[in-house]
């Protein structure tokens, strides 16, 4: 009797201990109540079949089986001769059978190992050789050779790294490797021996995974050698030739645990993967290997800028970090494949930890030339995360900010290198342009910006470069939105008492007169920040050469908001559909932009495209038409975040447009300077 792959993943679950409701069994397995309830049924039929008893439930110890089954026994019943392959299952042994075997395979040998009917084999063969269309290998048949793997061979060993990976971290992986390696125990044992071996000499412990993964690597190598698949050498390889992993390799594939003769170019291979496999223990010194050395502390010092935190113990967390860095350099410079199943977890539970790790690694992508995996940079996430965690720090219970700024990267990298010295309590994760913080993924509770933006965030309006007051005020207004007083309102005689109630003050008076200093030094006082009461933007901040434009004509009114909204769009401050919204709400509403002879002011809602508060202006030598009889030579686009942060310079440019002779020297003009002295002017009388 056959059983399937679910029933069987049922059964290994029960087997260690009992489970004791249905909604721990749907958690564990994922699977819905009726495909459990359906899976057990075939589970006791299988028990039945074999001479036990079937699955018990009792209220008091849960879902269990009835009567004492070893692992070992079940195990063994348990083969590929009563066992459904699922489809997932028979890709990877069929993949690994054509790879592998040095006999010609048949239809007749994928129907031996599977128990499945020739139609099914010939389906999943089918299946097969459409996937390996994707990665340039080709599966085909002769009745001379039977099914064989076409295609390069450092591609086949690529596949077989992943496969090798995923068998043995299958939960089905006992019943596969029975179907690929069943006759070879012996020799998977003597290989397993003399890795060991190398371990005791070199003075290093691989992971246990990593050891297993190693034995099965080394024995597919040998079978490919074996059937006439040899890699062809690989000049980058060849520094590895001194090296004393390169030694114990040769001597090790030289021994009776090996059947076939390794070329210098397959010892490499192997020294590499030697290398590469992560490990538990190295007691090789850091001072030996200077350029991982120098590299490791670079790192470790990136990631202290980027978190603003400070690693204590930094040589015994290189120590530690070597560990892994050292295996995880080679993998990276020499582009061998990292499968860690955590990785998915890591972003999910440790999002800034891990985007900060990233971050902090482009110097490693720098010295090899190639871009650090996800699953690189969740190994190195879990290192720095543990060593925050041991000294008592966490990123968690800081507050998120990033930081915007469309100056150009000099001003931007000024401004957040000034802003976490700042605020060291608060993690900044990133400087972005206006456009790429509308798309921003990770969340955040604190925008800072140059610039007027919507977000939901809390918002600080802050100057490019931040001169001393700057620098006082905008303290004040973080302290207060955050904790809500300003250090103004410290009481200094209240907080001396606090102080001494848990500490010896051996000089009350230097310590206050320290204190009043500390807090009051050159700290003006201001209430609680928040947009509204910001200050608002002049004209000249929003309007200014970039964002002003002289056209002679435009075919219409349409084109003529295009071409005027043009220069934000570039930007990034607004989207391209508000462009569209302008447009759309004139040709609803009628021509209500024209708010006096000759000039238009077009403008849409906030949340219909507007990223941050901007203005741009057109000027048109011959004038278009929004509507009969209202003829317009200057358009000038408004893009508000809100309903009070663009005031100030609306009022300015109206009192500017309410002066016909200022639009009429300004429709003259064919010179941008001769219009910013306008916005110059009306900015600096309004401010006065």
């Amino acid at each position: 009797m056959f059983l399937d792959e679910r029933s069987a993943n049922l059964l290994k679950l029960l087997q260690h201990s009992p489970i004791s409701k249905m909604k721990e069994l749907e958690a564990q397995t994922g699977l819905t109540r009726r495909q459990i309830q359906y899976g057990l049924n075939k589970a006791n039929d299988w028990l039945q079949f074999q001479g036990y008893q079937p699955i018990q439930y009792k209220r008091e110890t849960g879902y269990s089986f009835s009567g004492n089954i070893r692992d070992e026994e079940l195990n063994v019943k348990l083969t590929k001769r009563n066992y459904i392959f699922s489809e997932t299952d028979r890709e990877k042994v069929f993949y690994l059978m054509i790879l592998l075997s040095q006999e010609e395979l048949s239809v007749y040998h994928f129907q031996s190992i599977t128990g499945l009917s020739r139609n099914t084999v010939l389906k999943d063969l089918k299946r097969l050789k459409e996937k390996n269309r994707n990665i340039a290998l080709k599966i085909e048949y002769s009745k001379q050779d039977g099914y064989v793997m076409k295609g390069e061979s450092r591609l086949k060993r690529y596949i077989i790294e992943h496969l090798v990976h995923d068998v043995l971290n299958s939960p089905n992986s006992e019943l596969i490797l029975e179907c690929i390696w069943g006759n070879q125990e012996k020799q998977i044992s003597s290989i397993r021996l003399q890795l060991e071996r190398i371990e005791r000499k070199l003075g290093i412990t691989f992971t246990d995974e990593r050891l297993h993964e190693l034995t099965y690597l080394f024995l597919c190598t040998d079978q490919l050698i074996g059937k006439g698949e040899e890699l062809q050498s690989d000049q980058s390889w060849a520094p590895f030739v001194t090296t004393e992993e390169y030694k114990m390799v040769e001597e090790m594939t030289k021994t009776d645990a090996f059947q076939s003769v390794w070329s210098e170019t397959e010892n490499l291979y192997a020294t590499l993967h030697l290398l590469s496999m992560n490990r538990t223990k190295d007691i090789s010194p850091l001072k030996d290997d200077e350029v991982i050395q120098h590299l490791l502390q670079e790192i470790v010092e990136e990631f202290e800028r980027l978190a603003f935190v400070h690693l204590h113990d930094k040589e015994q967390l290189c120590q530690q970090l070597y560990v892994h860095f050292k295996p995880a350099y080679h993998r990276l410079k020499y582009g061998l494949p990292q499968m860690n199943l955590m990785t998915e977890r890591v972003q999910k539970v440790y999002p800034e930890l891990h985007h900060l790790t990233k971050k902090s690694l482009w110097l490693l992508e720098k010295e090899i030339g190639r871009s650090v995996s996800e699953e690189e940079i969740a190994y190195f996430t879990i290192y720095f995360g543990g060593w925050l965690r041991k000294q008592g720090t966490t990123l968690d219970d800081r507050k998120r900010a990033i930081v915007v700024c469309p100056n150009g990267i000099g001003i931007s990298n000024i401004l957040i290198y000034t802003l976490r010295e700042l605020f060291p309590d608060i993690l900044f994760l990133d400087v972005l342009s206006v456009r790429d913080a509308a798309d921003y993924r990770l969340s955040y509770d604190l925008v800072f910006s140059t610039v007027h933006m919507r977000t939901k965030a809390t918002l600080f309006v802050v100057p490019p470069i931040l001169e001393m007051q700057d620098k006082h005020k905008l303290r004040q207004q973080v302290m207060q939105e955050l904790y809500g007083y300003t250090t103004d309102n410290v009481d200094v005689a209240a907080l001396l008492k606090v102080i001494s109630k848990y500490a010896t003050i051996h000089e009350p008076d230097q310590l206050e007169k320290a204190l009043q200093s500390n807090v009051y030094n050159h700290t003006p006082k201001v209430t609680q920040f928040s947009l509204k009461e910001a200050e608002k933007p002049v004209l000249e901040e929003l309007l200014n050469l970039q964002t002003i434009q002289l056209q002679s004509h435009v075919s219409d009114w349409k084109e003529a908001i295009q071409v005027a909204a043009k220069p934000l769009v570039d930007l990034g401050t607004v989207e391209e559909r508000y462009v569209e919204a302008m447009i759309k709400a004139i040709e609803t509403n009628g021509p209500y932009v024209v708010i006096t002879p000759g000039v238009a002011i077009p403008h849409a809602r906030p949340e219909q495209g507007v990223r941050s508060l901007s203005m741009s202006l057109l000027k048109l030598d011959e004038p278009v038409d929004f509507a009969p009889n209202k003829p317009v030579r200057l358009i000038i686009v408004l893009a508000a975040v809100d309903n009070d942060s663009h005031l100030r310079a609306l009022i300015q440019l109206t009192q500017l447009l309410n002066e016909p002779a200022n639009i009429e020297e300004i429709l003259q003009t064919a010179d941008k300077s001769v219009l910013m002295e306008y916005v110059h002017k009306y900015s600096k009388e309004e401010a006065e």
